[in-house]
């Protein structure tokens, strides 16, 4: 079972990447929010909205977003995604905050000129979830779930193509893509 307590002694030992060329294009940041639920470690995801011209609308995914121009830093982009999709300020219910690896975005079977970095951040007090019009839903999902054994695939098609991808049911709601690349990555260092 994962805790709070195995997962704070297992992240320092993660060998960060940090995507090189990361200052020359469009950055992202995301929260994985964790809390200590009955049965072990949860993280929070929520389903977006749907919406025209998304390229994840619909999909499951980490509380963030795109930098704006008044962000000082990327982390100030996360803490002021999740505050607006969320309704909660992170540096308020948190004590800690640990970097995953940058990752390169890619949206419809393309590689877009867009990096995100995910944050994994550690709550120690209730979390009042008020979310934004760009969120359909918001859950905590236990980390245990999360096994082998649970892995699946499934088909989508961009452009005639068809591809098939790694992913997870939880619920009705499936988790592939951006948030299982970054989820793996947490996983793998557990």
């Amino acid at each position: 079972m994962y805790t709070l307590e195995k997962i704070r002694r297992a992240l320092p030992r993660l060998r960060v990447d940090k995507y090189p060329q990361r200052h020359e294009v469009k950055r992202s940041a995301v929260v994985i929010m964790l809390r200590e639920g009955d049965s072990g470690a949860e993280m929070l995801m929520m389903k977006r909205a749907e919406r025209d011209g998304d390229p994840w609308s619909g999909h499951m995914g980490f509380p963030g977003g795109r930098q704006e121009p008044g962000d000082a830093s990327i982390f100030a982009t996360a803490i002021r995604e999740v505050r607006e999709e969320m309704g909660f300020d992170v540096q308020a219910v948190t004590d800690t905050s640990l970097r995953l690896s940058d990752i390169r975005a890619t949206g419809r079977g393309r590689v877009l000129p867009l990096v995100v970095t995910p944050y994994v951040m550690f709550a120690h007090s209730d979390i009042p979830i008020v979310p934004n019009e760009e969120v359909a839903e918001a859950m905590w999902i236990p980390l245990h779930f999360f096994t082998p054994g649970k892995r699946q695939n499934f088909d989508v098609v961009y452009d005639g193509q068809t591809y098939t991808m790694p992913c997870y049911y939880y619920r009705q709601y499936r988790i592939w893509g951006l948030s299982l690349r970054m989820l793996d990555e947490l996983l793998e260092v557990l």
